[in-house]
C-alpha cells in the first residue's frame, strides 16, 4: 500500500508518516509506504508515481477541493485527517481508517 500525505511540508508530517509505518509492520503490513509532501507538490507526485491513497493534514484541510479533483483524476480516495487522528496516539485509528478505505 502506498500512500501520499499532502500536508503544509513540515515536520509534523513526516512523523507522523513515520509512526504510520511503524504501525503497519506492528499490525504485519510491510508494504505500507508513505510519502509526506506540501500540497504545491500532490500534482506532481501523482503524475509520477502510482498511489493507494492521498491523505489530507488537518492543517491545509482548506485546499481540499484542489486535492479532491487530483485524487478524482488518478481514482483514490481522498481522506482527511481528523485533528484527533493527527497526533501520537491517533495513529493506530488512522492505520485503521486507511486500511478500511483502501483494503490491504
Amino acid at each position: 500500500m502506498k500512500i501520499l500525505l499532502a500536508c503544509g511540508g513540515g515536520m509534523s508530517s513526516s512523523i507522523l508518516a513515520e509512526n504510520l509505518v511503524k504501525e503497519a509492520k506492528k499490525n504485519g503490513n510491510d508494504f505500507f509506504e508513505m510519502e509526506a509532501t506540501g500540497t504545491e507538490q500532490v500534482s506532481l507526485k501523482m503524475q509520477q508515481d502510482e498511489w493507494d491513497a492521498l491523505l489530507l493534514a488537518p492543517q491545509v484541510s482548506f485546499r481540499k477541493a484542489h486535492l479532491q479533483q487530483e485524487a478524482d483524476k488518478y481514482n483514490i480516495p481522498l481522506i482527511p485527517i481528523e485533528g484527533i487522528l493527527y497526533t501520537p496516539m491517533g495513529i493506530p485509528a488512522l492505520y485503521q481508517l486507511i486500511v478500511e478505505t483502501v483494503g490491504e
